[in-house]
């Protein structure tokens, strides 16, 4: 990205509500997170190895049937688990991935995590202290619909696409459903491979690691799903094209990944400017447009691994306000 170009009209809407939202009661939620997240210690390998995920959460192997393209992107079930159980406002995937970062604090190589309440007390915590949204208080007296409660029926509406994406088993009982507090955590790969329980990955799987920043300094509240969907493409990188950085042809991005054309612009665009990502682009002229018109050539990819040693929230607000004030 030329950070000489000053941010478009489009850009400044899109960075004041952004900017909006982290300064108000989502940033107040991210803050309450990365606190209680703090809270959990055990042997796990998460601090020493980075955060690890198999590839199959991330990359599809095997490109759906069907005439799809960056108009009609494969439909969620036909995604990888990654990009299937992403939205633009939920907060699904980044509670499963908030979920298996705790197995991995807790639990050494092979260990399968306990799961932890909707809501929790002074005791243990629980999925509403865990998951950032936008919820505040509503009404009054009778009526009033306290911030928790509304965290709560996120959390629930987040378990039932976990379980319709094959990440998580609840318990039956005359065939009713449970009570969305006895369940379990299951092998990331969802849909895709066998249903079995999650237990934290060894040193011998192949799998895309993210550094430890990435959870323990709310990386992952403060990004959006598309955000985090590129991400984990390029910190998974197969299908790359050869040589240092990672350049993920189209069709590979859109049927393996499950990523539009969209959202990857305006993720790599927002992780380059976060400090997250370096990109190589392909020739441009000064408004932005690739030279020759059509881009028939892969913007390259790298991971700037020591940004994400940077706290999420306070950086990306300066960065955004810094933006903003570009005349």
């Amino acid at each position: 990205m030329d950070f000489s170009r000053l941010p478009t009209p489009k850009d400044r809407q899109a960075y004041a509500a952004r900017l909006g939202r982290l300064t108000g009661s989502y940033g107040e939620s991210v803050k309450r997170a990365t606190r209680t997240i703090h809270t959990f210690h055990g042997k796990g390998p998460l601090l020493a190895r980075g955060f690890r995920l198999r590839h199959e959460f991330i990359y599809r192997g095997e490109a759906p049937a069907g005439d799809f393209s960056d108009r009609r992107v494969p439909p969620r079930h036909l995604r990888p688990p990654s990009t299937e159980i992403s939205s633009s406002r939920g907060s699904t995937l980044r509670l499963y991935l908030t979920a298996l970062a705790i197995a991995q604090m807790t639990k050494t190589a092979g260990g399968h995590p306990q799961w932890l309440p909707v809501v929790g007390n002074t005791g243990r915590p629980g999925w509403t202290d865990l998951v950032a949204t936008d919820a505040v208080r509503a009404g009054n007296g009778l009526t009033t619909l306290e911030a928790k409660d509304k965290r709560a029926r996120s959390v629930r509406a987040s378990f039932k696409s976990l379980e319709r994406a094959n990440l998580i088993r609840f318990a039956r009982s005359e065939g009713k459903r449970g009570d969305f507090e006895n369940y379990d955590l299951l092998d990331e790969r969802g849909s895709s491979g066998e249903q079995q329980l999650y237990k934290v990955p060894g040193l011998k799987e192949p799998l895309t690691t993210l550094p430890s920043g990435f959870v323990l300094n709310s990386w992952i509240h403060v990004l959006e799903d598309s955000e985090l969907a590129l991400l984990l493409m390029i910190a998974c990188g197969i299908g790359s094209l050869p040589g240092p950085f990672v350049s993920i042809p189209a069709e590979t991005r859109l049927l393996h990944y499950g990523i539009g054309r969209d959202p990857y612009s305006r993720a790599r665009k927002t992780l380059e400017l976060f400090g997250l990502l370096n990109v190589e682009e392909v020739k441009r002229h000064r408004d932005g447009k690739t030279e020759g018109g059509e881009n028939h050539f892969l913007h390259k990819f790298q991971l700037r691994r020591e940004g994400f040693d940077e706290e999420a929230l306070p950086t990306v607000i300066a960065i955004l306000k810094e933006q903003l004030a570009r005349t």
